[in-house]
């Protein structure tokens, strides 16, 4: 099958792990994004939709900000980047290595959940990656366990990311209450939504919205659909030159919304970019995920990172 065959995103980025290629697939649609892929991994995924892996370490501190910019001053080849952060003491290459990888997952939820659109190929271009990288169908899985994992009485996915919380009064003052879910609490305001709280905590956008529904069955805050034709706008915060996060919100929409809005494909394509998952297709289903996840790196790898 060549990549003008692909039925879909996932059959195409199979494709092209079978073929080896080096090269940045830009979807459309909303959110959309930049998959990058390197001997046919998948090393990056940037999308307005979620933070990347420059901000998750960027936001909460773990890299500063005057750091980072030397950094970048020193290895102007974004590609080895990577090592240069490992070999200056900046962070650990294991921590590295799954800080990139679980953005990667993060990003590809975040493009799911929206409406379909289209795609097309173009040269490689320079970003952080994650060292070993990740193979189109393990993505896929693990995409399609997520959207089946926050399923459920509130809605699909799509919608459940266009909700903003509020918190009910006096929430923060309970006890027993994990440091983690404290601070996404502290985030909900009644004008965020949880795209906007990943920004604003420099978390994945999975992990917040699973936190966000296990903070609503704890009766700690409560939520409202969002009317898709509300633009409110949005109040995470804008990225800094260089860090690769787009700063306009992108509201996903309900499966049975998107194949309407659909952007017109692309040429070089003849089938919409939609992940098994997202109500498009069913052919892999969703891997057996635990009662209680740690954040965003995908069940059956090794090590784990709370708080992405």
């Amino acid at each position: 099958m060549t990549t003008t065959e692909a039925r879909n995103l996932p059959a195409l980025l199979q494709s092209l792990h079978a073929e080896g290629f080096s090269g940045t697939v830009r979807v459309s649609g909303s959110p959309g994004g930049t998959i990058h892929l390197r001997d046919g991994l998948i090393g990056a995924v940037e999308t307005p939709g979620a933070p990347t892996a420059t901000s998750v370490l960027l936001t909460p501190g773990r890299i500063s900000d005057e750091a980072w910019l030397a950094a970048c001053a020193a290895e102007r080849d974004t590609d080895r980047l990577a090592g240069y952060l490992v070999a200056a003491g900046l962070l650990g290459a294991a921590e590295l290595e799954i800080v990139c990888t679980a953005a990667v997952f993060d990003a590809a939820f975040a493009m799911a959940i929206g409406p379909p659109g289209g795609w097309t190929l173009s040269d490689p271009e320079p970003t952080l990656l994650a060292g070993s990288g990740v193979e189109p169908r393990r993505l896929t899985e693990e995409t399609t366990r997520r959207i089946m994992r926050l399923s459920g009485p509130w809605g699909a996915p799509g919608e459940l990311a266009r909700v903003r919380p509020t918190p009910v009064p006096d929430a923060g003052l309970r006890r027993g209450i994990s440091d983690r879910h404290r601070s996404v609490l502290s985030a909900v305001n009644g004008r965020r939504t949880a795209r906007d709280m990943a920004f604003t905590l420099g978390r994945g956008l999975y992990a917040i919205m699973l936190d966000l529904t296990r903070l609503e069955a704890q009766e700690l805050i409560r939520w409202e659909a969002v009317a898709a034709s509300e633009g409110r706008p949005s109040t995470a915060p804008r990225a800094l030159p260089g860090r690769g996060d787009g700063d306009v919100l992108t509201s996903a929409d309900t499966p049975a919304a998107s194949a309407a809005k659909a952007a017109p494909l692309p040429r070089r394509t003849p089938g919409g970019a939609s992940w098994p998952g997202n109500g498009q297709t069913r052919e892999n289903p969703p891997g057996q995920g635990p009662a209680e996840e740690r954040d965003t790196f995908p069940a059956g790898t090794n090590g784990g990172h709370g708080g992405l």
